[in-house]
């Protein structure tokens, strides 16, 4: 029996050296074998590698492991803080939007109220009511239009 066991040894370890043979056959088919053809015209030796053992991970691995999961921990964090920088972009936006909105429905308000001919008060520098005349309201409607222009794009 003690003399089996290299023999079987032997054996296991033979197909993990063995030599495998390419050429193209007369027909033009691409053919494999561990034995090489009969006409030595084009063949090529192919090198075949070992499979990957499966043996447990040794101790020079486990750091690269470690540094694998900080890694992919550092990537999430990253991942995390963009996403929150993008939401408070989006939410500045969206009040930016709202604000927007707000002046161009006031700036109409003022532009519909000179066209239709209200009466429109201002106060002066001495918080006096003043009454727009009829010589300012054109140059009045003109600023009121250009701040619709300005604020409802």
């Amino acid at each position: 029996m003690p003399k089996l066991l290299p023999l079987l040894f032997l054996l296991a370890c033979a197909p993990l050296h063995a030599q495998v043979y390419k050429w193209v056959d007369a027909a033009g088919n691409v053919q494999y074998s561990d034995q090489p053809p009969a006409s030595t015209k084009g063949t090529k030796k192919l090198s075949v590698d070992p499979q990957p053992s499966t043996a447990p991970v040794n101790k020079e691995s486990t750091p690269k492991a470690a540094k694998s999961m900080a890694d992919k921990e550092m990537e999430f964090r990253k991942r995390r803080v963009e996403s929150e920088e993008a939401q408070a972009k989006q939410a500045k936006a969206d009040a930016d939007a709202k604000v927007r909105q707000q002046n161009c429905a006031q700036a109409r308000g003022q532009l519909r109220s000179l066209q239709e001919g209200r009466r429109i008060v201002k106060y002066n520098d001495a918080g006096e009511r003043v009454f727009l005349d009829d010589q300012a309201r054109p140059e009045e409607t003109a600023r009121a239009q250009k701040s619709v222009d300005d604020w409802c794009k």
